[in-house]
């Protein structure tokens, strides 16, 4: 009688005490925290308080400085993305030289307008390789389009993406505050996101979430610096976003992009 007892007390402790399985949703929202550009800011900033939550979020990676003045002594940008790596963050592909149009003020020579469609893919590949010998782990990588734009030589260049078979998934803009509703009809090669702009709120932030798990279903936000340049967000507008979705997580399935897409493509691409 005892040990019937005490089997259902620690079944029930078990069932009370874990956390929702972080493999599938089970009937939660899905959400997806991407960072672009490998700003210093979210290596010192973003990634130590996910970690603290333990949250895992996917960084989109693109001209990472590889040496340092001191001979023998690793750039710590290299260092701390190997580390966020091993800590279970996604390491995704944002080109080598995030080539952007002419006309939102890039220079000619660097724009995408100097790229061919060739060339473009070829510094993807090229990119690819790079992540896969910082991580030490060879795969196909998740993709962002640089400044959202799928444009190349006057073709979209997400439909080669998927034929040359360069990258697993890409994430793009869309329209502002995107939920995905029908997975069936997905792109994943051009799956949208909310490209949140700088001093967005707590408050804005929080909605967005709450409006993907009304439907639940998926969003994907696209956040750049924390605390420092380029649709800056407050760090601590960011750790209490974190907290609050920490705290419910019974609502949010808070996983990386290319763990999202590997689930909605094994359920609804078949």
């Amino acid at each position: 009688m005892r040990l019937t007892r005490l089997f259902f007390i620690l079944l029930a402790f078990n069932c009370h005490g874990q956390s929702p399985t972080d493999n599938e949703p089970t009937g939660r929202a899905i959400i997806c925290l991407t960072y672009d550009d490998a700003i210093e800011s979210q290596l010192y900033v973003a990634i130590p308080q996910l970690d603290s939550m333990g949250l895992k979020a996917t960084f989109f990676l693109n001209s990472i400085r590889g040496s340092t003045e001191a001979f023998g002594i690793g750039e710590p940008s290299v260092l701390g993305w190997k580390k966020a790596a091993q800590n279970g963050h996604e390491l995704g592909n944002h080109t080598l030289f995030h080539p952007c149009p002419t006309e939102i003020g890039w220079q000619k020579e660097i724009a995408i307008e100097s790229y061919s469609m060739d060339k473009l893919l070829r510094e993807i590949e090229l990119t690819n390789q790079f992540l896969n010998v910082l991580e030490e782990k060879s795969k196909i990588r998740a993709y962002a389009f640089p400044c959202n734009n799928t444009i190349v030589g006057g073709q979209d260049y997400s439909n080669k993406l998927r034929e040359k078979k360069i990258v697993s998934y890409a994430r793009w803009g869309g329209p502002d505050k995107t939920i995905i509703y029908n997975f069936a009809t997905l792109n994943p090669m051009k799956v949208p996101s909310w490209l949140v702009s700088k001093g967005t709120t707590l408050h804005e932030l929080i909605d967005f979430a709450k409006a993907v798990k009304s439907k639940g279903k998926m969003g994907v936000y696209q956040f750049h610096g924390i605390g420092s340049p380029l649709f800056t967000v407050s760090p601590t507008v960011h750790r209490q976003f974190l907290e609050y979705l920490k705290s419910n997580q019974a609502d949010y399935w808070v996983t990386t992009f290319s763990s999202a897409m590997d689930y909605v493509t094994s359920k609804w691409k078949k």
